[in-house]
């Protein structure tokens, strides 16, 4: 063999901050807050139970409320019975004008649905 042969180079790994102009130690900081950050969050969510959905039956039958988290979209109760009304769905306000979408409307917070009746004819 000669003398004069050069062992191919290999190439060196510098770490994960080798293009980062800030100080190790600084990024060290900055990466254990953000977990930190996301701990808590996390501990946060696990621990909220939800929203609570109520519904006002107007004079029916008792609808027991339910809990669902934001976004979900709700699972419509059993529908309540009153003596000589039919009933015609739930609806966001007291009025009974504006009624709950059940294929788009999803849950943003705790709310209360008011059942909307009807009378019936003889």
């Amino acid at each position: 063999m000669e003398e004069n042969q050069q062992e191919p180079k290999k190439p060196q790994f510098r770490g994960l901050y080798r293009n980062v102009k800030i100080s190790v130690k600084a990024l060290d900081r900055i990466i254990i807050a953000c977990l930190v950050v996301i701990v808590v969050v996390l501990a946060f969510e696990m621990r909220n139970p939800g929203f609570t959905i109520t519904f006002d039956s107007k004079g029916g039958t008792d609808v027991a409320p339910q809990n669902q988290m934001y976004g979900e979209h709700l699972e419509l109760p059993e529908p309540p019975t009153r003596e000589g009304y039919s009933f015609t769905g739930w609806y966001i306000d007291y009025a009974c004008e504006e009624p709950w979408n059940v294929e788009e409307g999803t849950i943003q917070s705790d709310m209360t649905l008011y059942a909307g009746w009807e009378a019936k004819t003889p």
